[in-house]
């Protein structure tokens, strides 16, 4: 609702998020998740760029990078809710090592849409039962994605040209 920012700190330790809410007040509210200066990976192991806040303003999402998860986070008690495995093996294909970058989430909340730039994919993950339900092939490199203002379509950026398709016609 444009009150709170959060930002992924990867890199360098610690990792982490940093919150700003309240932005408008000239008194915000300004901490950590975890908190502390030192990694504490019981609870964050590993952030990318990937960051979603819920609607109602009560849950972050964070791509987990290599460790191949979504970290939840609630904003209120700045807790972790966990994470949401993405490692699997589907239909023979191994999907256990991934790299989770940019994400991007519906606006009632209950789907997020994540490049792993490993597997060169987007998944689809339903929030209410906390599970991956699609693995999309993308191209290579996966690196942006956004959804429609009328959620009929996900789009996915992609960085290098690697990959070519035809193009039927022009017109």
């Amino acid at each position: 609702d444009g009150t709170t920012v959060v930002t992924a700190n990867s890199g360098t330790g610690p990792l982490s998020l940093s919150v700003l809410r309240n932005i408008q007040t000239g008194d915000p509210d300004i901490f950590q998740i975890p908190d502390g200066a030192k990694t504490n990976s019981e609870v964050l192991s590993s952030v990318f760029m990937g960051i979603a806040i819920s609607p109602d303003n009560q849950t972050i999402y964070a791509a987990g990078g290599q460790a191949n998860r979504i970290y939840v986070f609630d904003l209120e008690t700045r807790e972790s809710k966990g994470f949401i495995d993405c490692a699997a093996v589907v239909e023979g294909t191994d999907y256990t090592h991934g790299y989770l970058g940019d994400l991007t989430l519906n606006s009632s909340g209950t789907r997020l849409y994540v490049v792993d730039q490993i597997n060169f994919i987007m998944l689809e993950i339903d929030l209410l039962e906390e599970k991956v339900l699609h693995r999309v092939p993308t191209g290579r490199y996966p690196f942006g994605i956004c959804i429609s203002p009328d959620e009929s379509r996900v789009y996915v950026a992609n960085v290098g040209l690697f990959e070519y398709s035809r193009l039927a016609s022009l017109d």
